[in-house]
């Protein structure tokens, strides 16, 4: 049985109510997309001017291709992904809501002073800000959290911040364009 990442099912069959195993396949993976902060759609919702102008910039930039991420599986208690950011790519500072564990499969990435390779993971508490910086080979990793509906919340509240991350796309675009996944899972 494969599952389609953006239909959550239950593990439970069609009535007898005996649960199953569930067998996904990297060909059904659907491309993953990041949440939008929650409430941001909501009358008076305002978000930080410096934010706003720094991810039109980068939305309004051609792909880079500096990071690739699929969803694997999805259902209410679990969600699953995988994701690689290639060399430098910079990961906008931000937190989620829900808990998250990342596990590196190839390369490395640092968070902070700890630099984690393959077979490390750190598990993210909902609420707490952050960002990763990939190893000379980029990084692979398995994202898994609580749940698949999740808030994104940008915290750089400096131009200057994200006109830096608009420039090093500009700048490793062509380094990106030939660099490979270190161990392409998918």
């Amino acid at each position: 049985m494969s599952l389609a990442a953006d239909n959550p099912v239950s593990m439970e069959s069609e009535g007898d109510g005996a649960r199953r195993m569930v067998i996904t396949r990297a060909v059904d993976a659907k491309p993953h997309h990041a949440h939008p902060q929650r409430g941001s759609d909501a009358e008076g919702f305002v978000q930080h001017p410096a934010i706003v102008r720094g991810l039109a910039n980068l939305r309004g930039m051609p792909n880079s291709g500096g990071a690739a991420a699929m969803t694997l599986f999805s259902m209410p208690t679990l969600d699953v992904s995988w994701a690689h950011f290639k060399s430098g790519y910079p990961l906008p500072l931000h937190s989620h809501d829900v808990d998250c564990y990342y596990l590196v499969i190839a390369g490395s990435m640092a968070l902070g002073s700890e630099v984690l390779g393959k077979g490390d993971g750190v598990l993210i508490p909902a609420g707490v800000p952050y960002t990763v910086n990939p190893g000379e080979t980029g990084v692979e990793f398995i994202e898994m959290r609580t749940s698949p509906d999740y808030d994104t919340h940008y915290r750089a509240r400096t131009d200057s911040y994200w006109d830096k991350m608009v420039e090093t796309h500009r700048n490793r675009s062509a380094i990106w364009a030939e660099e490979k996944a270190p161990l392409g899972l998918l």
